[in-house]
C-alpha cells in the first residue's frame, strides 16, 4: 500500500508588511529544511472569490485552482524550479473541505516537497486575518510574529504602493493587524514566536537561531551569508524598497524613517482618536510604548 506523502509543517508570518520580512525569509531560505517562496498575498484576490460561486461544484473549484496557480505564475518574483499542475493540485485536495486557503497551501506544500523542505512558510503577512480559518484546516500551524517600531514601519508603508500613501490610514492598518496578532498570541501562545526587527538588526545570529529552534530545524552559518544568495541578489534589484536585502542588516534602518513622522505623525495623532488606539495597541510591546509620548 502506498504511503501518503508527508506534508511539510506550515508556518504563517504575521502581521503586516514592511517589517523586515523579506530579510528574514531570504536568510531562512538558505536552510535546506525550510522553504518560503515569494508570497501570493492572497488577501488581494479575496474580493474576487464570490465570483466563483459554490465551491462544492467541481467545475467552480477547479477554475479557482487554475486561477490561483495563475496568480503565482504572474508574480513579479517567480517561484524558481517550481511547476504546479492544476489537475494534480485539484485531485490532491478535492475530497477535503474546500476553500481558497486549502488551494494556496497545497501549492506551498507541493513547492516544499519539490525543495525537500520539512517546513514551509507563507510570508503573506496580511493572512493574519484568516488565522482562525487556517487553524481549522491545519491545527499544527505555527506563526512567526515580526514586530517593528510603528513609527518606522508606518513611514515605510507610506512609501510602498501596496499600502495607502497616508499616515493615518496606515496607522489604522497597523493597529488592526497587531490587535489580530495579539488575539492569536493569547489564544495559542505555544504556536507563536514574536521577534523584533530591531533585535534582528542588532543581533542577526541570535534572532535566526531563535527562529530555527522554534521551527525545529538546525541553524547553519551559511544562513547569514546573504551576499551569496542568488535570490537576495535578484530581489534587491526589483524595488528601491528591497535594495538592502542582499546585505547585512543596516543599523540605520532601525530609525531611518522617523524623521518623516517627527512632526506629522506624533503631533497629529495627539489630536485624534487613533492616537489613543495606537497607545493601547502597542501596550503589548513595552519597548515600543515607551517610545511614544
Amino acid at each position: 500500500m502506498t504511503q501518503p506523502e508527508v506534508k511539510p509543517r506550515p508556518v504563517l508570518m504575521i502581521p503586516l508588511r514592511r517589517c523586515g520580512s523579506h530579510a528574514l525569509r531570504l536568510r531562512l531560505n538558505k536552510n535546506p529544511d525550510f522553504y518560503a517562496p515569494y508570497p501570493l498575498h492572497i488577501v488581494d484576490f479575496m474580493p474576487l472569490l464570490e465570483l466563483y460561486g459554490d465551491l462544492s461544484n467541481d467545475n467552480n473549484y477547479f477554475q479557482l485552482t487554475v486561477d490561483v496557480i495563475g496568480l503565482q505564475a504572474g508574480l513579479m518574483v517567480k517561484w524558481p524550479e517550481i511547476s504546479l499542475d492544476p489537475v494534480e493540485i485539484f485531485e490532491n485536495i478535492k475530497e477535503e473541505p474546500r476553500s481558497i486557503h486549502r488551494i494556496v497551501w497545497e501549492m506551498l506544500f507541493e513547492a516544499g516537497r519539490t525543495k525537500n523542505a520539512s517546513v514551509v512558510m507563507d510570508k503573506s503577512l496580511d493572512s493574519v486575518y484568516y488565522a482562525d480559518d487556517l487553524l481549522k484546516i491545519f491545527p499544527e500551524m505555527k506563526f512567526l510574529n515580526v514586530v517593528r517600531d510603528p513609527r518606522a514601519q508606518i513611514a515605510s508603508m507610506n512609501k510602498a504602493i501596496i499600502h495607502d500613501f497616508d499616515t493615518m490610514l496606515n496607522t489604522e492598518s497597523w493597529i488592526d493587524s497587531c490587535n489580530k496578532a495579539n488575539e492569536i498570541m493569547v489564544q495559542h501562545p505555544a504556536k507563536v514566536l514574536t521577534i523584533r526587527f530591531e533585535d534582528f538588526v542588532v543581533n542577526e545570529t541570535e534572532t535566526i537561531q531563535t527562529i530555527c529552534d522554534f521551527f525545529s530545524i538546525e541553524f547553519t552559518d551559511n544562513m547569514l551569508d546573504i551576499k551569496h544568495s542568488l535570490e537576495a541578489k535578484s530581489i534587491s534589484t526589483r524595488s528601491a524598497l528591497w535594495s538592502s536585502n542582499n546585505s547585512s542588516p543596516i543599523p540605520a534602518n532601525v530609525d531611518n524613517f522617523n524623521y518623516l513622522l517627527l512632526t506629522y505623525f506624533l503631533y497629529s495623532l495627539r489630536l485624534s482618536s487613533p492616537y489613543k488606539k495606537l497607545k493601547s495597541a502597542v501596550s503589548v510591546f513595552p519597548l515600543v510604548a515607551k517610545a511614544l509620548p
